[in-house]
C-alpha cells in the first residue's frame, strides 16, 4: 500500500522539513509503537459526524490562508489557521500535517532566536524563548538539547528523554549529573590592605581578608613583596596581587583557591576549561574558517573546530575567554549589511535607409541605320526571301524597310533597334541614337528597423561581498590545432622496403588526426558588483560591466569579438537611481547616382539623380539603484573586552 501526502500552497522548502517530520521514528533510532488494529478505524470514523459543505469550504479557506502565512514566515498565525482548518474538517489528514509543520517551524525559529540572544549576552531572553519552544513541543529533541546545553554560566546537563513516570526506574531518576564550574564566593565590600613579606604570606593576607582560604602549590616561588591598596573589592585586589606574584588561582570550592605559578604549562594543566557549541548559520566555508582563525590567533584558543554542514563552531577554553569570544562574534555577525542592486540596461539600435530619385541612362551610342539594317538583312536572307515570295515584303523595299518589317513581325530580335531612342540625319547619313536598356528607373523606397532591448537585473549582496551575474552563451573559438600522424614522402622513401613491403605504401596507410584547441568565450552580459555600506548611510559601489558579442568578421578564421566594458567606483544614496554609462554612436552616409552637373544642382537631384541616405544609431544606457535591505550598526568600534593574558614563561 502506497500513501501519498499533499500540501497545497506550501513551498517546497517547507515540504522537505515536513517529510523529515513525517518519516518513521525508526529511521532516527527511536522505537515505534505498533499501529492500532485496522478494525477500529471504521468505528472511529463512523462516530465522527461528517462536516457540512460550509465547514468544508471554511476549512479549505483557512488552510490556504495558513499556507500563505507560512510562506511569509508568519508562523504563529499560520499555525492558528491550520488548527482551525483541522478542527472544521478533522478527517482531512493534510490539515493535521500542516499543523505539525507550522509547530515545528515555530520551534526551530524560537531556537534560532534563542541562540542569537545567547550570543548577544541576553541570557534571560534566551531561556524564555527556549522555554516557549519546549512548551510548544515537549518531545522536540532540538529544543530540549538547547535548554540543557545553553545557559549563562555553561553547565553540562545530560538530556533525558521525557517518559511517563511509570516507565522511569529508580536508578534513572537518581542518575547523577555533572556539575558546572565552581563559583568563588568572597566576602562583599572593600578592604584597605598593606602587607609586606614573602609571596605566600602577602597572597594569604590579601585573599583571607575577603574570607578566602588559599592553598599554595610547590611551583610558587619565594620572593619579597610590598602590597598597598586602599578601598578595593576582591576582584581588584586579587588581580593585583596575583600579577605582582606571577601566580594565578583556581577555585577548589566556593571559599578556597589553589594558587599556582603562572606559566603556560600550569594553565594548561590546572585551569578549568569549558566546551561550547556556537551556532553560526548562513556563512560560507571560507567565512567559517576565518572565524576559527580569529578564535585561534586573537583569543589563543587551540581547541576550535568548525562543522560546515551544520554551521557550528565548537571551542574549548576558560569561561572568561568564551565570554569574550561570544561578545566578539555577536558584534561581527550582527554588523553585516545587505544591499539589493536593481540594474536596468537599455539598448536601442535604429537603422533607416531612404532611396529617392530618378535613375537616367548614363551610356549612349550611335550607329548608321542603313549599315545596321543591311547587316540584319544579310544575316536573315532566307527569311527575307520567303517574305518577298509570300508578298509580305515588297521586292523593291529598302534594307531599312525590310529590317523594320522583320523586327515588327517578331521574326528577328535586335537589341540595337530596341534600345534606340531616335534617329537624326537622312539618307545614307541616317544615324540612330541608343541608350543602355533597363537603366532608367524611378526610386521611392524607405527601409527602417528599430531594435530595443531592456535587461532588468537584481543582485542581493552582503556588505563588501562581490557578486557576478552572467547572461548569454559560451562561444567556442579555435585557437590552434594539433596534428598527429606521419605524412608520406615517396621521393625520399623510393626503393625502401620493410619485410618486403614498400615503406611508401605503409606510410600511406597511416591516418592523420587533427585535434583542435578550443577556448570558450562568454558572449553576452557580465556584471560584477561589490557594495560597501558606509557609516553615513551612503553606498559605495564597485561596478564592472562587460558586453561582448561577435563582430561578424574574422581574422585568420578566428572570429573578432565586439566588446563594451564599463568599470567605475561610485558613491550613491540609498534608493537613488544613477546613470552609470551612456554610449551613443551615429553613422550617416549618402550616395548620389545621376548625370554629372545636373545631379549636383539643387532642385534637379530628384528628377535627374537617385539619392540613397542611410542612418544608423546605437544607444546604450545603464541605470543602477541600490537599496539597503539590512542595515548594520552605526558604531565605529565594537565593545572593548578585557582579557587576562596568559604568562609565556
Amino acid at each position: 500500500m502506497t500513501s501519498e501526502l499533499k500540501l497545497r500552497g506550501v513551498p517546497a522548502t517547507h515540504l522537505i522539513l515536513f517529510v523529515l517530520m513525517s518519516a518513521p521514528a525508526a529511521l532516527f533510532g527511536q522505537e515505534v509503537a505498533p499501529p492500532a488494529p485496522a478494525a477500529s478505524q471504521p468505528a472511529a470514523d463512523a462516530a465522527t459526524p461528517a462536516p457540512t459543505k460550509r465547514q468544508l469550504e471554511a476549512a479549505e479557506a483557512n488552510y490556504l490562508a495558513g499556507a500563505q502565512l507560512l510562506d511569509r514566515n508568519d508562523l504563529t498565525k499560520a499555525q492558528a489557521k491550520f488548527e482551525k482548518a483541522a478542527k472544521l474538517n478533522p478527517k482531512n489528514l493534510d490539515y493535521a500535517a500542516a499543523v505539525a509543520l507550522a509547530r515545528e517551524h515555530r520551534v526551530t525559529d524560537l531556537v534560532h532566536q534563542a541562540g542569537k540572544a545567547r550570543l548577544m549576552g541576553k541570557t534571560e531572553k534566551a531561556d524564555a524563548l527556549l522555554a516557549e519552544a519546549a512548551a510548544l513541543d515537549p518531545q522536540n529533541t532540538i529544543a530540549s538539547q538547547h535548554i540543557g546545553s545553553e545557559s549563562a554560566a555553561p553547565t553540562f546537563r545530560p538530556q533525558i528523554q521525557t517518559q511517563p513516570e511509570s516507565e522511569i526506574g529508580e536508578p534513572l531518576r537518581q542518575r547523577p549529573a555533572l556539575a558546572g564550574p565552581i563559583t568563588l564566593v568572597p566576602d562583599s565590600g572593600t578592604r584597605t590592605l598593606h602587607s609586606r613579606g614573602d609571596t605566600r604570606d602577602v597572597v594569604r593576607q590579601v585573599v583571607s581578608a575577603y574570607g578566602i582560604r588559599p592553598v599554595f602549590d610547590d611551583s610558587v616561588e619565594h620572593q619579597q613583596l610590598r602590597f598597598d591598596l586602599d578601598d578595593a573589592p576582591y576582584g581588584q585586589a586579587a588581580a593585583a596581587v596575583f600579577q605582582m606574584a606571577h601566580v594565578f588561582a583556581v577555585p577548589v570550592d566556593s571559599r578556597s583557591i589553589l594558587v599556582i605559578k603562572d606559566s603556560r604549562e600550569n594553565r594548561q594543566r590546572y585551569e578549568r576549561q569549558l566546551e561550547e557549541t556556537i551556532y553560526i548559520p548562513g556563512l560560507t566555508q571560507e567565512q567559517m574558517t576565518e572565524l576559527r582563525t580569529v578564535a585561534n590567533s586573537v583569543f589563543d584558543i587551540q581547541k576550535a573546530s568548525i562543522q560546515n554542514s551544520s554551521g557550528t563552531l565548537v571551542v574549548r577554553a576558560p569561561q572568561s575567554t568564551l565570554t569574550a569570544l561570544n561578545l566578539t562574534l555577536a558584534d561581527m555577525l550582527d554588523g553585516g549589511a545587505q544591499v539589493l542592486l536593481d540594474l536596468r540596461l537599455y539598448a536601442v539600435d535604429r537603422t533607416k535607409t531612404r532611396q529617392i530619385g530618378t535613375t537616367l541612362p548614363t551610356q549612349f551610342g550611335i550607329y548608321n541605320a542603313a549599315g545596321e539594317a543591311h547587316n540584319l538583312v544579310v544575316a536573315n536572307q532566307s527569311l527575307v526571301n520567303q517574305a518577298i515570295a509570300q508578298g509580305l515584303i515588297p521586292a523593291t523595299a529598302s534594307d531599312i524597310e525590310i529590317a523594320l518589317a522583320l523586327i515588327s513581325s517578331g521574326l528577328v530580335q535586335s537589341t540595337l533597334f530596341s534600345s534606340t531612342l531616335g534617329f537624326f540625319g537622312g539618307g545614307a547619313t541616317l544615324t540612330g541614337l541608343t541608350a543602355t536598356p533597363n537603366q532608367a528607373s524611378f526610386q521611392l523606397a524607405l527601409n527602417s528597423s528599430d531594435t530595443r532591448a531592456v535587461d532588468n537585473l537584481q543582485l542581493r549582496l552582503g556588505d563588501r561581498q562581490a557578486g557576478t551575474f552572467r547572461a548569454g552563451t559560451r562561444y567556442p573559438i579555435t585557437t590552434g590545432t594539433f596534428t598527429s600522424g606521419v605524412s608520406a614522402t615517396p621521393a625520399q622513401l623510393a626503393g625502401v622496403t620493410i619485410n618486403g613491403v614498400s615503406a611508401s605504401s605503409l606510410l600511406a596507410q597511416t591516418s592523420t588526426v587533427t585535434v583542435p584547441q578550443i577556448q570558450y568565450e562568454d558572449l553576452g552580459l557580465t556584471l560584477k558588483a561589490t557594495p560597501t555600506v558606509q557609516k553615513s548611510g551612503l553606498i559605495k559601489l564597485e561596478v564592472d560591466l562587460k558586453i561582448e558579442a561577435l563582430a561578424g568578421s574574422s581574422l585568420n578564421d578566428i572570429p573578432i569579438l565586439a566588446s563594451r566594458q564599463f568599470v567605475s567606483n561610485l558613491t550613491v544614496h540609498d534608493g537613488e537611481t544613477t546613470l552609470l554609462a551612456s554610449s551613443l554612436s551615429k553613422q550617416e552616409s549618402a550616395a548620389i547616382n545621376g548625370l554629372p552637373g545636373l545631379g549636383e544642382l539643387p532642385g534637379f537631384q530628384t528628377a535627374t539623380a537617385n539619392k540613397t541616405t542611410e542612418t544608423d544609431t546605437s544607444e546604450l544606457v545603464l541605470l543602477i539603484t541600490p537599496h539597503v535591505v539590512r542595515r548594520r550598526s552605526n558604531i565605529i568600534a565594537g565593545p572593548r573586552i578585557a582579557l587576562n593574558m596568559q604568562s609565556t614563561d
